[in-house]
């Protein structure tokens, strides 16, 4: 019995090298190709605004929020990249959640490891500005050096909220 089933697994262990030896070689440049589009993209601060804050509930990231609404078209226009990183939350892009980035890793390789910070990284991957307050979207914009429309509402008018912060 033992001889027999011996045999028959030499057969099946021939059989399968002989059906794979068969079919030719392996197609290495398709599974290239498929696992390059499975590749989850690269992380690249290039083109984008950080809000960093404390907490989201932080009176300046609230603020900073409420501020840069009129300039999410512009923003938009010029495929820049809102990322918001509060405390030890998780980290968002433009709204969606980024579940692998560390919000204490990102704070530190940004410089910004306490209170609160608006930084623009531009294309080139350089610092264009980094402020500790809150700042209008027409500054953002101009300073960023982007091109966009602000959009209603944020024409050459003041800040009423910026000038009493500014008085306090």
């Amino acid at each position: 019995m033992g001889l027999t089933l011996l045999i028959l697994a030499t057969c099946l262990i021939f059989g399968a090298i002989a059906y794979f030896a068969a079919r030719g070689p392996l197609p290495l440049p398709d599974f290239r190709e498929e696992f390059r589009k499975t590749e989850p993209k690269r992380f690249s601060p290039r083109n984008t605004l950080f809000i960093i804050g404390p907490t989201a509930n932080h009176n300046a990231c609230r603020l900073q929020r409420r501020l840069l609404k009129p300039a999410i078209a512009a923003l938009i226009s010029e495929d820049v990249s809102v990322i918001e990183v509060y405390g030890l939350t998780q980290p968002t892009k433009n709204g969606e959640p980024i579940d692998w980035l560390d919000a204490s890793l990102m704070r530190h390789a940004m410089d910004a490891e306490d209170g609160f910070y608006v930084i623009y990284v531009d294309d080139d991957g350089k610092t264009i500005f980094r402020s500790e307050a809150p700042m209008l979207a027409r500054d953002i914009i101009e300073r960023a050096r982007l091109g966009g429309d602000i959009g209603p509402g944020g024409g050459p008018k003041k800040s009423l909220v910026l000038k009493k912060l500014r008085a306090a």
